[in-house]
């Protein structure tokens, strides 16, 4: 028998509902509800069990039932689904439970200040109390898991929420860990390994308790996507990258994303919603060409859509937002032959390196690795977002290094090899410095050494090669970083400069100021060159990939570009696709598909990200 498709039509269904609502269920109706799923095309739901306030939706004996609910609507909802070939994994949320903080404030998270994490008994603005999953309320989940198990044919769960506060917790459990283990508690990186060490701990206790039961049960756990995947992919049954691109993630968020969550060997799914804000924006329906985009940019980077609802509390789904939902996977569905079982197809990798916490060097909207990764869309390079534990550099023509990030001993090593066989490498300002040695840890390779910062900041470049020249990018005129201070670099013998260093006058205070907002650039060249060629490696000395995604200075795009195009003379796709284009290839067997998926935003809602709306003709 094959093996079943995994589902491309996702709907992610909310209903979180407050205990003062009077009339939960009152329009239930179990045929309307599967009828209007299967209308719109969905082949897989994630339907409740428990919400964010701690009601559930079944008669548990474990937790509180909501007060208003008088029929098992879980079991219902699994019926109907099933009954029209619908996979319905069971939503249950964990780190957030209203009624389990109240019964149980002893069970919630506790800052470094001894103070309850989350929300305050008298705030009334957005906001939730945090639970830990380190003391007796893991024992009240796994009870409840187990119930679910003994009463329903579980496809799946989909627990919500585990996550920890950024500043750690030290409730009395977790604190007297720490201390046994020998670590510190005041110290913030040893409180988030520690807490990373409690959540892999009870999921690997969940998992284990659910596939011993259900063996092909998917279990996925949310609020945990970042770069410590690579530490416990093997606790989920897919990755899953949430991501509702007008709702704060920005569209640039699941293409960054995407590109490292495909590595694992799971399915992906990529999470938006129906929403324009973000989750419980009852009033917002999004343009119907917007969530077209964003199932065919899922689509293309070999993800799942799934796309974010939530029910009235009456139990009625709305048929206008199926309507919408319905025409995007009615699209979906028309192109699913060249997706079920794709994989990608790089020829490039960024390179992000990861702190000691854990963390990655990429800060949030700011990052240059990001910055990194929207240069490559933008420029319609195939490529992969890596760390230093992919086990295979060599599968990559040219590594990306944007930055930031020092090289460990066993990465510099890779790093060498990979040079030494024919692999390329484009570095950025201060990644791959080694700052006991006060150099860079690929040196040789790079054909300069480090001199520490420049004096001027920010600092200007003035491109002398031909091969880095073109409209944008004009010989002649000395370009500004904008951020800095860049790096002051050597070239060593037989390293070709490929564009000069310039300082300024002086470096603008509050006393020592000329003109605007710069100080202009002095006539003389500096004595640093600004970009350099050694071989396979070109190395530029600025940040000019956290600037790109700060600034979107054109400027920088096109010269990362050309610098690619002397490394890599043959990208997998040559197009003349706009930048707004995001092109991707994919292989499916022994074909290859070419994804092209082109929106123009509208930027009206400035500063607000931008609204996307009609497909643009290629």
């Amino acid at each position: 028998m094959q093996k079943a498709h995994y589902p491309l039509r996702q709907i992610h269904l909310d209903f979180h509902t407050s205990p003062d609502i009077p009339d939960v269920g009152a329009d239930w109706n179990p045929k309307e509800f599967a009828r209007t799923l299967a209308d719109a095309r969905v082949n897989s739901i994630n339907i409740f069990a428990k919400c964010h306030h701690g009601m559930n939706y079944y008669p548990t004996k474990i937790g509180p039932v909501h007060p208003a609910l008088k029929f098992d609507l879980l079991g219902q909802m699994i019926e109907a689904c099933h009954g029209k070939d619908i996979k319905c994994p069971i939503y249950f949320s964990i780190c957030w439970d209203m009624s389990a903080a109240e019964r149980h404030p002893e069970w919630r998270q506790v800052d470094k200040n001894g103070r309850l994490i989350g929300r305050g008994p008298f705030e009334s603005g957005w906001g939730w109390p945090y639970l830990c999953v380190n003391n007796g309320y893991a024992d009240e989940i796994s009870a409840q898991v187990d119930e679910l198990l003994s009463l329903y044919d579980c496809d799946g769960f989909w627990f919500d929420i585990l996550m920890y506060d950024g500043e750690g917790c030290v409730c009395p459990i977790c604190f007297a860990e720490l201390r046994r283990a020998g670590r510190d508690p005041q110290n913030p990186r040893h409180r988030h390994q520690h807490n990373n060490a409690v959540a892999r701990r009870f999921m690997d206790r969940i998992s284990r308790q659910i596939h011993g039961r259900k063996p092909d049960a998917d279990v996925f756990y949310n609020s945990r996507m970042g770069f410590q995947l690579e530490d416990e992919y093997q606790y989920y049954g897919q990755v899953e990258i949430e991501s509702l691109p007008t709702g704060g993630w920005g569209y640039g968020f699941y293409p960054f994303w995407s590109r490292f969550g495909r590595h694992f060997g799971l399915p992906m799914v990529g999470m938006t919603g129906r929403f324009h804000r973000g989750w419980a924006d009852w009033g917002g329906l999004k343009h119907p060409d917007a969530l077209k985009f964003e199932c065919g940019g899922i689509l293309a980077t070999g993800g799942a859509p799934n796309i974010g609802d939530q029910m009235h509390p009456r139990g009625r789904l709305n048929k206008a937002v199926y309507q919408v939902i319905g025409e995007a996977f009615r699209e979906v569905e028309q192109v699913e032959e060249y997706c079920h079982d794709a994989k990608a197809v790089p020829q490039m990798a960024v390179l992000v390196i990861r702190d000691a916490t854990g963390q990655a060097v990429v800060g949030g909207n700011e990052g240059p690795s990001e910055g990194a990764a929207k240069m490559l869309l933008e420029l319609h390079h195939q490529f992969d977002v890596i760390t230093a534990k992919c086990p295979d550099f060599d599968r990559y023509e040219l590594l990306v290094v944007p930055d930031s990030g020092a090289a460990s001993a066993p990465l510099a090593k890779r790093l060498k090899a990979f040079v030494r066989q024919g692999g390329k490498l484009l570095v950025s300002h201060q990644a791959l410095l080694d700052s006991r040695k006060r150099n860079f840890a690929l040196a040789n390779e790079m054909g300069v050494d480090c001199q520490g910062a420049c004096a001027s900041n920010p600092d200007y470049f003035q491109i002398v090669d031909p091969a880095l020249e073109s409209p944008v990018t004009r010989a002649g005129f000395p370009y500004s970083l904008y951020d800095g201070p860049a790096a002051r670099v050597r070239p060593r013998k037989g390293t070709q400069t490929l564009a000069d260093g310039y300082g300024t006058y002086f470096n603008r205070t509050w006393e020592h100021f000329s003109s605007h907002g710069f100080t202009p650039p002095l006539a003389q060249k500096a004595d640093y060159p600004a970009i350099t060629r050694r071989g396979n490696v070109i190395y530029l000395h600025g940040p000019i990939f956290g600037a790109y995604l700060k600034y979107g200075n054109l400027t920088f795009r096109e010269l990362v570009g050309r610098c690619l195009k002397l490394l890599v003379p043959r990208p997998l796709v040559e197009t003349d696709a706009p930048s707004t284009a995001e092109v991707t290839l994919m292989r499916q067997g022994r074909r290859r598909v070419a994804h092209i998926v082109n929106y123009h935003g509208c930027r009206r809602a400035t500063p607000h990200v931008e609204a996307l709306e009609r497909p643009v003709p290629l």
